[in-house]
């Protein structure tokens, strides 16, 4: 499998697509019926939202602000360089 994350321009077009309806999202999984009675706390391995008092979205944010980090060292270079040459081409006339 390809380690290497998408391109700027690969997810651009998969979103145009999706909203365009030239691709059909993948159908959501199905689910089994909530149980009678649902527990007291939600308890992720050893991360207890309710002990610890960490909301869900604090929990996903600590979990994706590595991965959000990594992607911008690899990728904000580039785009910012093409975004500068643009620039560049549309004040000097040549774009």
């Amino acid at each position: 499998m390809n380690d290497l994350p998408p391109t700027i321009d690969a997810i651009l077009e998969s979103i145009r697509a999706r909203v365009n309806g030239e691709v059909q999202p993948p159908p959501l999984p199905r689910q089994d019926p909530l149980p009678a009675e649902e527990p007291e706390e939600i308890d992720l391995g050893a991360v207890s939202l309710e002990r610890s008092g960490m909301t869900l979205d604090g929990l996903m944010r600590q979990m994706l602000e590595p991965m959000l980090q990594r992607w911008l060292d690899t990728n904000l270079p580039e785009i910012v360089e093409r975004a500068a040459q643009a620039e560049i081409k549309r004040i000097s006339g040549r774009g």
